[in-house]
Parts: C-alpha cells; sequence; structure tokens
C-alpha cells in the first residue's frame, strides 16, 4: 500500500468536493436567492461572507486541494516526464491541474477582493442609517455584477477540472 499516495487522494477529493460543491451551491443558489430578496438578504451575506469568512474557507480548501494534488502529481509523473505528461492520462490530469489553479487564482484576485469591498460597501450603507446613496447603489451594483461575471468563468473551469481528475486515470 502506498500510503502517501492514499493520504495525499483522500485531502484531494475531501478538499476538492468541499470546494467546488461550495462555489456551485454559492454562485446557483445562494447569490441568486440573494439577488431576488434584495436588500433583506444583506445581513444573511454579511453574517456568511465576514463573521462565517466562507470565502477564505472555501480558498483555503482550495489550496489544500491544489497543493495534495501537485505532490500527486509530481509522483504519478515520475518527476514529470514528459511521455507521462503527452499520455492520455497526463493530459487529462495537466488540463484539470491548469483548470483548478486558475480557478483558484481567481478567487484570490478576483471573488476575495470583490467580496471585501462589497462588504466594507454594506458597512457603509448600514451606517448610513438609510437607503444607499445612488453613488452607493452604482458601486454595489458594479459588485454584483463582477460576482456574476466571474461565476460565469468559474463553473466551467471547475466543471473541466473535477471531469479531467474523475476520468483521467480510465484514458
Amino acid at each position: 500500500m502506498d500510503t502517501y499516495m492514499v493520504v495525499l487522494r483522500i485531502v484531494h477529493i475531501v478538499a476538492g468536493v468541499f470546494w467546488v460543491g461550495a462555489v456551485f451551491l454559492l454562485i446557483g443558489f445562494i447569490a441568486p436567492t440573494a439577488r431576488e430578496l434584495g436588500p433583506p438578504a444583506g445581513p444573511f451575506l454579511a453574517h456568511l461572507a465576514g463573521k462565517k469568512r466562507v470565502t477564505e474557507v472555501i480558498l483555503a480548501a482550495a489550496g489544500l486541494t491544489i497543493l495534495a494534488g501537485l505532490l500527486m502529481y509530481w509522483r504519478v509523473s515520475g518527476g514529470l516526464d514528459a511521455d507521462w505528461i503527452g499520455s492520455a492520462p497526463g493530459v487529462a490530469l495537466t488540463v484539470g491541474a491548469i483548470c483548478g489553479i486558475v480557478a483558484f487564482v481567481i478567487g484570490l484576485t478576483v471573488v476575495r477582493p470583490t467580496n471585501q469591498a462589497t462588504l466594507a460597501l454594506g458597512r457603509e450603507i448600514a451606517d448610513g442609517g438609510g437607503p444607499p446613496t445612488p453613488e452607493q447603489a452604482a458601486r454595489m451594483q458594479a459588485l454584483q455584477a463582477r460576482g456574476r461575471t466571474t461565476g460565469r468563468v468559474l463553473v466551467p473551469l471547475l466543471l473541466v477540472a473535477v471531469a479531467a481528475m474523475a476520468s483521467a486515470r480510465y484514458l
């Protein structure tokens, strides 16, 4: 038994399931529901993002998934052997890894700052004690649009990553 690979595979799969599942739940259900509810969804989203730190937890799971994946990739590729990387399983794992890493980078560089800006703007609006100013409303709409656009990029990347990982050993 290869305990090293078993442990890495368990970490990779469990963290990856959490990462992808959480992203799909947020993008597919929570964000659209919050949009439909409008301002009453604000306290729930602020609690989820601020107190529960959902973005940071998801990014931590993503980082763990990628770290375990890269360690396994190194092992199964024989230290990045070009012949293995060019094989059907190698190509599938490489494409899946690239998609996962790109999704993680987008999470760090777009999702996280967007969520932080949205939280700060929500606090600013709440501190104002009334409805948002037209400028605040415009900023909130722009942040929400960035979130929707990012979701349209993340979902396909994660779908390709999952499909590649699930099928690579059978190619």
